[in-house]
């Protein structure tokens, strides 16, 4: 009996010690701007970040609903930074679909996948990732989900501060 007591303390630890952190990482925003992780998260507000390439219709309409429900929820304490991952050969994309549909949140480029291999191995898109403010990583969303913004606003909650976007 005491035997099982310490094991289960040992997988409680283990659990607890292994719990989802979200891989730090800098990054070059389209605008030249260096960012990190760290730089991006704030007290009390949640980050979706939001990986996507130019040629994924899904990943234009995650984006798109989100941009759409973000605007429309200012109070919700979320976020979000798109990072894309088209190759250096189609990165000149990135500027004309942000112009098309409007997309205001950050754009962080990641051409060679350095970020996006920290986040999901198998490298499919869409891909998303809701972190904390403390930095862990509470859900991650795998294709393009109507329902997805629903389950990051139940998770996330409203705001105590208004901010600007």
């Amino acid at each position: 009996m005491k035997r099982a007591a310490w094991l289960m303390g040992v997988l409680l630890i283990h659990s607890v010690a292994n719990a989802a952190i979200a891989p730090s990482f800098q990054g070059e925003t389209l605008t030249g701007d260096r960012v990190s992780l760290k730089g991006l998260l704030k007290e009390k507000r949640a980050l979706l970040l939001c990986f996507w390439a130019t040629w994924c219709v899904p990943c234009i309409e995650e984006m798109r609903q989100v941009a759409e429900k973000l605007k429309a929820q200012p109070d919700l304490a979320l976020d979000v930074v798109a990072v894309n991952v088209d190759t250096s050969e189609t990165t000149s994309d990135v500027k004309p679909i942000i112009r098309q549909y409007g997309f205001t949140f950050p754009m962080i480029l990641d051409p060679k996948h350095e970020i996006f291999s920290r986040y999901q191995q198998d490298k499919s898109l869409p891909f998303s990732a809701l972190i904390s403010s403390g930095g862990k990583i509470e859900k991650t969303f795998s294709g393009y989900h109507d329902e997805m913004f629903a389950e990051v606003k139940r998770i996330v909650g409203p705001s105590t501060e208004k901010v600007k976007r």
